[in-house]
């Protein structure tokens, strides 16, 4: 679905809003910056009046079972409501954002004044493996009083459109401030067109999805990259306890490991491989008891693809150093070396050896791709892993089953996304 100016459109008469889209957005800028709490307020009461079957029938259709659903509900509740967002704010931009601050430098005779200003056009290119993704992408635009451009993505559902629609009739005026378009990546005529209408573009997805828009964004549009992460858990004998494992069984069904935050696997801090068949086998039971209590409303395609690897990997298990142990509806794959890499997921994870002394060499090669750890030990080891652990490049330390929950002024990958879509501007006299 096309969103402009508050109306569905087809795609004959966005051809029309493509070819006067600078003129569109020098008419909103000319009536100067959004103000947050005009966002604020709109978000604000779409929470207080969301309607929650609405938004569970369209999880539905895209395959998430009701108690994730309503997680997501609840979780979006307390992310945009008006406390939170003006917590944001002040965390994110300082506690004066918007004032301007003037001084003299030092040494100088001048005086410069200052002030935090919105990039200005943001195009927003989703990601499809986080539902709600594209509407929290834009959401964050909007509050650092921005322009925003979406891409949809791919078999998203209509979930997105649906509740900017209903953003848009708290607030009309906000209309001009939002565009979604329905457009393929490949298509590289209109990727191009909504591209140069753009101050910067934020990409949510992985490595190929980043390269391809490296070739096709130019040098002088900023390009902000979000993911695409891998996570995984840590753990330490002192750490095996019951509510432990449950918390990473938890996150490993609730999250179907989807998302980057999502648990992919697990390293033991040991060097012994019948260690490592040990914790797989007291580990199994707890995944497969709390899997069976979530149902994952898996497609049969998806079921096929599963079926598939799982086999694949126990034909590997008779002539490779590796073993497969298999539940009712999950397994886990015990692997003799120390790769960090994507779970067949769907409450299929791997499990690897990694001591300690160990750790910083082998996961500092993948720097770039590492988010959040799951971390399971004693007390007296947290301080001293969580340390070895941000060295090799992680951003986030919590118990298993907070992985993929976020809170109010949570950084994403690290960084304060307002602070991306923002500039500082000066005036010298």
């Amino acid at each position: 679905m096309n969103l402009v100016n508050g109306e569905i459109l087809d795609a004959e008469k966005c051809e029309t809003v493509l070819d006067d889209l600078e003129q569109r957005i020098l008419n909103t800028l000319g009536k100067g910056s959004l103000h947050p709490e005009t966002v604020i307020a709109a978000c604000d009461k779409l929470i207080a009046n969301l309607d929650e079957s609405m938004c569970l029938k369209a999880m539905y259709e895209l395959e998430m079972n009701e108690t994730m659903g309503r997680s997501y509900i609840e979780e979006a509740r307390q992310l945009f409501s008006a406390e939170s967002l003006r917590h944001r704010l002040r965390t994110e931009l300082g506690e004066d954002y918007g004032d301007r601050k003037v001084y003299f430098p030092l040494l100088k005779e001048f005086s410069i004044t200052e002030k935090i200003c919105p990039l200005g056009v943001l195009f927003h290119i989703a990601a499809g493996n986080t539902d709600g993704l594209p509407v929290f992408s834009v959401l964050e635009g909007m509050l650092a009083g921005n322009i925003n451009i979406l891409k949809l993505p791919s078999q998203e559902g209509g979930l997105s459109v649906r509740l900017l629609l209903e953003l848009i009739k708290i607030e009309p005026a906000l209309a001009e401030y939002i565009y979604v378009f329905d457009y393929s990546s490949k298509d590289i005529i209109h990727m191009g067109k909504l591209i140069s209408a753009a101050d910067a573009v934020i990409v949510w997805g992985g490595r190929e999805a980043v390269a391809a828009l490296r070739r096709l964004v130019p040098p002088h549009i900023k390009l902000i990259e979000w993911g695409h992460k891998l996570s995984f858990a840590y753990v330490t004998e002192k750490g095996i306890t019951k509510d432990g494992l449950e918390g990473l069984a938890k996150n490993i069904a609730d999250t179907r490991q989807l998302l980057c935050s999502s648990l992919q696997g697990i390293f033991l801090d040991t060097d012994d491989m019948n260690f490592v068949y040990d914790f797989c086998r007291q580990f199994l039971p707890v995944l497969d008891e709390v899997i069976c209590r979530s149902p994952q409303n898996i497609g049969m395609g998806i079921k096929s693809q599963i079926a598939l690897k799982l086999y694949n990997e126990e034909l590997e298990a008779i002539y490779r150093d590796r073993k497969v142990f298999k539940g009712r509806n999950c397994s886990l794959i015990a692997y003799p070396d120390k790769t960090l890499e994507t779970a067949i997921q769907f409450g299929n994870a791997w499990v690897r050896p990694l001591p300690k002394s160990e750790l910083t060499a082998e996961l500092r090669p993948y720097k770039n791709f590492l988010q959040t750890v799951g971390l399971l030990c004693g007390e007296s080891e947290r301080e001293m892993i969580s340390q070895m652990l941000f060295k090799t490049g992680v951003v986030r330390v919590c118990p298993g089953e907070k992985m993929s929950l976020t809170y109010c002024g949570a950084p994403h990958d690290g960084e304060y996304s307002l602070r991306r879509y923002t500039k500082i501007v000066t005036v010298e006299k």
